[in-house]
């Protein structure tokens, strides 16, 4: 798959995320929302010299001189990401990220964090193919493991890391990604909750 049409994927999710959570933090569309939007668009710039970008250790994920093209290609764009400046923005609307970092600091922010998201897509595509393609059960589940130490929220991840626990007999482990799931704020997080349970009680 070209990586522009990844990236242009990832946008469209990016803002359909930042929409439905924007959403969900307001009843109505009323003059309060919209005074609090005008205030963001002229929110003056912020110094974010200081600002924590995610850092990747690269040497936790199973890289290898892979002879397979696809592998070796998720590979490459993952390396690529790594080195990018990588934010994860995803408990913030787009007015609270202008309100915060100021106006002129928002396309990079956002750029910042779509890295971040593609990054998380990636490491699943990779994990995935890993899993089902190479049958390469333990290097699969680092890629599961540590794109949720990163703090993925996409759901085939869990559920593929919590199939390769059954397959390693070791069902307590999907009891604790319930609970991390329980803990967190997700927004798919009840659908991804209930097909965990379903896994669990189904071994």
């Amino acid at each position: 798959m070209p990586v522009f049409f990844i990236c242009f994927i990832v946008f469209v999710i990016w803002f359909y995320v930042k929409s439905n959570h924007e959403d969900k933090t307001k009843d109505t569309w009323d003059k309060d929302f919209w005074e609090k939007e005008h205030e963001a668009d002229f929110a003056p710039k912020k110094d974010i010299s200081d600002i924590e970008y995610i850092s990747v250790q690269k040497d936790l994920l199973p890289f290898n001189n892979s002879p397979d093209e696809e592998e070796k290609e998720l590979q490459d764009k993952i390396l690529e990401l790594a080195d990018a400046k990588l934010l994860n923005l995803s408990d913030m609307t787009n007015t609270d990220i202008k309100l915060k970092y100021g106006r002129a600091n928002f396309d990079y922010l956002s750029c910042c964090d779509q890295n971040f998201l593609l990054l998380l897509r990636l490491l699943n595509q990779w994990g995935s193919y890993i899993y089902n393609t190479l049958k390469d059960r333990q290097r699969a589940k680092k890629v599961f493991e540590y794109a949720i130490v990163l703090g993925s929220d996409i759901s085939e991840t869990y559920i593929t890391l919590a199939q390769i626990y059954i397959d390693e007999n070791r069902p307590e482990q999907i009891q604790e990604l319930i609970t991390k799931i329980d803990n967190s704020d997700f927004f798919m997080k009840e659908s991804i909750k209930s097909r965990l349970i379903k896994l669990f009680q189904e071994y």
